[in-house]
Order: structure tokens, then sequence, then C-alpha cells
């Protein structure tokens, strides 16, 4: 098996493959995600789940296994969201 990295994005809640997921990104550092992301032929990232914190603000731990997922779609919102 090869290994590569991935930017990460930790979530609460457990997202399984194949799973559809819409994600509304308002901290600085995954807009800066999202704009790595946008335009990006395969737009890959990895999801891993929080074991403990929260989605906001970091220090958070976070699960040894997560899943890799693709932005299928991106568009911005007028409060600077994505």
């Amino acid at each position: 098996m090869n290994a590569y990295e991935l930017p990460m994005f930790p979530l609460e809640h457990p997202v399984l493959p194949g799973q559809l997921i819409p994600l509304q990104l308002f901290e600085p550092r995954y807009l800066a995600l999202a704009e790595h992301l946008h335009g990006e032929v395969e737009a890959d990232f990895g999801i891993v789940g929080i074991e403990r914190g929260r989605e906001v603000g970091g220090d958070d731990v976070r699960a040894d296994v997560g899943v890799v997922a693709r932005v299928l779609e991106m568009s911005s919102l007028p409060d600077g969201r994505v």
C-alpha cells in the first residue's frame, strides 16, 4: 500500500465511504483548504472523526482512521462561507 499526504478536515460526526455530505466552511484554516482544493482535478482531502474536543477552534483529539473525501461542487456564500 502506498502512503500519501492529504489535508485533513475533522468532524464530530462519523462519515462513511460513499456518503455525500454538504459542508459549510467558515474558519480561516478551512477556507484556505477550500482555496487549495478549488480547481484541482482530484480535489481529495481526508475526513477524520473527533474523539475529544470540538470542530471549531482546534485543540481536538482525532481518531486514527478516517475516509478520503472529494469535492464535487463548491460555491461561495454572501457571508464569506464556502
